[in-house]
């Protein structure tokens, strides 16, 4: 089956690639982005929508937890909107960031009051009973993640890799504590086949149609399995990105002075000087190396 996936996404990448050609669907590049990224101009964007529809597809003809698809179709749904509205537009924003964070608060919330879960964490061994705070730090998890993702799709193949490799551990991780979250496996195999396509030079990107859909499902993920803090082990790249744009922001407010040279953080590689491909591959390699440490320390892998 995951095969299959794989394989129908490859075939089909190269003719939505020609379907967003014709219909001048291409990515507009932020102005304040770095100046090695003006020759992205216009290179088809909102991949997303192949990988993430053959994964809801195939959710359905496997019988797949109702609420993982409904989650992964409601983020599907923000970034689609935000994708268009950006080609309307024809600039890099599309939804506004007030306008996004409340979509994604909506949908996050609502995902918790449909799965109900119980308000305990397992903080790494141990149980913690947060009561109604608990509510709060969901909402936190979900939105997070799917920013978090959203965050680090800035270079290609980026976001892509960087999801595989925490992924694949996770599931197998999620698997050992008696989760089958096989919608993640299903997610790789369409990434896995855009890749082929969106490594440097990408022929396409995967928007925010998959880059929130990819951080929304994960994040809902973590919460229906009480993995909510090890999902920090197995995403460290998309948690330090994250962190990176937070002290960048907070050092400019209070001390006008900037933490990095650019943020996210793979900006502040770019600017450097290190190639896109040299950062890919760091990253990827770090953030493939803390999940595998995870699996260790959690007796996954003996």
């Amino acid at each position: 089956m995951i095969a299959a996936i794989f394989l129908m996404n490859l075939l089909l990448y190269p003719l939505l690639i020609k379907l967003l050609e014709r219909r001048k669907i291409g990515q507009h590049i932020r102005k304040e982005g770095p100046d090695l990224h003006g020759y992205k101009e216009g290179t088809p964007t909102m991949g997303g929508i192949l990988f993430v529809l053959v994964a809801f597809l195939s959710g359905l003809l496997t019988k797949n937890s109702w609420i993982n698809l409904f989650g992964m179709m409601c983020f599907f749904f923000i970034g689609f909107l935000d994708d268009i509205l950006s080609v309307v537009k024809r600039n890099s924003t599309g939804l506004k960031a007030l306008q996004k964070a409340l979509l994604q608060i909506l949908v996050a919330s609502l995902l918790i009051y449909l799965v109900n879960p119980e308000t305990k964490i397992d903080l790494f061994g141990i149980e913690v009973e947060l009561g109604a705070w608990y509510y709060l730090l969901a909402l936190i998890v979900i939105v997070g993640s799917s920013n978090a993702m959203n965050l680090t799709d800035g270079l290609d193949g980026l976001a892509g890799w960087i999801f595989v490799s925490g992924s694949v551990p996770y599931w197998f991780f999620l698997k050992e504590r008696g989760y089958s979250e096989d919608i993640l496996i299903t997610l790789c195999a369409g990434v896995l086949a855009f890749l082929v396509f969106n490594s440097k030079p990408a022929r396409i990107f995967m928007g925010d149609t998959g880059s929130i859909t990819l951080g929304g499902i994960v994040g809902l993920i973590s919460v229906l399995t009480k993995t909510e803090f090890y999902l920090l082990l197995f995403f460290s790249i998309p948690v330090v990105e994250t962190l990176s744009v937070i002290l960048q922001v907070g050092s400019y407010k209070i001390f006008k002075r900037r933490v990095f040279k650019m943020s996210p953080l793979h900006h502040h590689f770019e600017i450097l000087g290190w190639k896109e491909e040299k950062i890919v591959s760091v990253f990827t390699a770090f953030n493939l190396i803390f999940s595998l440490i995870a699996l260790e320390i959690f007796g996954v892998i003996r």
